[in-house]
């Protein structure tokens, strides 16, 4: 009988205004979005400051440095999605990401631009095809099981780390 009554008469939980939770959820995006934007901008100004300061050719900037301040925000997306258990997320921005910055990105700023840009010689023979092996490499490792392991993560880092010091020392 206390049973019943208990949860008969139980307090109800508070009621959230929903409104007031889009509100607040909404502004906490849009101050999210807008903190990225400006650390990514000062870690891409910052670095190429050091770079060209250094003697880096503007390849070796664009493939490193550039590339490294416009994904920060994929990548901090990608490593909270996974904390969280969310791995669609992750494995979804990180390859929505990069078809988008491949076509859409690519393509606008070729369109903004008079005439054509010229490509270099090292861009084609080496780093065109580099990344074409990363991409084919993605394809068993996730269709293994449809899972990644640490192990296969590493070896993704290190493959990474091996094109940033030949990019350093061929480049440099």
């Amino acid at each position: 009988m206390q049973q019943e009554f208990a949860d008969g008469y139980a307090p109800s939980a508070p009621t959230v205004n929903r409104g007031r939770l889009i509100i607040g959820e909404s502004v906490l995006l849009v101050v999210g979005l807008v903190l990225i934007v400006i650390a990514a901008q000062w870690l891409v100004d910052g670095s190429v400051r050091l770079a060209v300061a250094f003697g880096v050719s503007d390849a070796v900037i664009g493939l490193t440095i550039v590339a490294l301040g416009t994904t920060a925000p994929e990548l901090a997306t990608t490593i909270i999605s996974t904390i969280r258990g969310q791995r669609d997320i992750a494995i979804g921005n990180l390859i929505g990401s990069s078809i988008y910055n491949l076509t859409a990105i690519l393509g606008i700023a070729l369109l903004s631009v008079p005439g054509s840009v010229a490509i270099y010689r090292e861009l084609v023979v080496v780093d065109l095809p580099v990344m074409v092996a990363a991409a084919l490499v993605c394809i068993p490792v996730m269709r293994t099981g449809r899972t990644m392991t640490r192990r296969e993560g590493t070896l993704f880092v290190i493959a990474y780390a091996g094109y940033l010091a030949y990019l350093l020392i061929a480049r440099t």
